[in-house]
């Protein structure tokens, strides 16, 4: 598979009857649908998309060009990861990633919302260049409390049980970033393993599950992602290495 970031003027793949998910490599809302599908055995295409310089056709399956887009049948698209990500579990039930009980899945989303603060803490950190207020590191640090808390409390391996399912591969693209925070310079967003154990040993956990360990890039990885968009030039196609030897295919001559 190629890394390659599709932009303006490249020509859409043809369709080749799987499913087709556009995303982008380091887009933490398409990592979750990809991870859906590789926890679900389901086979299916990736297209990656240059968010910068958008190609023309992505809004035909994403009215606002965001990602991930779920290609369902050849033009036929689901947007937003939480609707294709619960479309995918019901549609294809052989390995069910959300949890059985009417409550449980309730308390499930209730997790995922509260620890949306957290998330809008990251992407703060991350990439706006003026200094943080304090609030923003409490947040960011009551979202962890908050979730090793429920660790503590479910006493399961993964967050849906033995088995990692939709609350675990939700909550986990974040969780993933998080760790590349130190490494530009924001020591105050570490995960200290003497205050945060269980969600240390949780995280290190979530690293060996298949279907995340085929995806997964690095703490390093994400920091150069991080550094090179903070700098207003992100460098999408850092992975691919077919980036050195091939040009990109061109829109066709009218």
């Amino acid at each position: 598979m190629s890394e390659k970031h599709l932009q303006t003027g490249d020509v859409l793949p043809p369709y080749s009857g799987k499913l087709r998910v556009f995303a982008m490599r380091f887009c933490p809302y398409a990592e979750r649908t990809v991870l859906t599908l590789n926890a679900k055995n389901i086979p299916y295409d990736l297209v990656f998309i240059n968010l910068d310089q958008k190609p023309e056709w992505i809004f035909n399956f994403s009215p606002k060009g965001t990602v991930p887009a779920l290609e369902y049948e050849p033009g036929k698209a689901l947007f937003d990861s939480n609707i294709i990500n619960v479309y995918l579990d019901e549609k294809y039930p052989e390995i069910p990633l959300q949890a059985s009980d009417p409550l449980r899945r309730a308390q499930d989303k209730i997790l995922v919302e509260s620890f949306a603060p957290a998330q809008s803490a990251y992407y703060t950190a991350a990439f706006n260049a003026q200094a943080l207020e304090p609030s923003m590191v409490e947040t960011y640090h009551k979202g962890l409390e908050g979730l090793q808390k429920e660790l503590e409390t479910r006493s399961t391996k993964y967050l849906h049980g033995d088995e990692p399912g939709w609350v675990d591969y939700t909550l986990w693209p974040f969780l993933e970033r998080f760790e590349a925070l130190p490494l530009i310079g924001k020591a105050e967003f570490a995960i200290d393993k003497t205050k945060y154990e269980r969600l240390v040993t949780y995280i290190e956990a979530m690293k060996n599950v298949p279907a995340v360990k085929s995806y997964f890039l690095a703490a390093e990885t994400h920091a150069k992602f991080i550094e090179s968009r903070a700098k207003g030039d992100a460098n999408y196609n850092m992975l691919d290495t077919s980036a050195v030897c091939c040009m990109r295919p061109r829109k066709k001559k009218e």
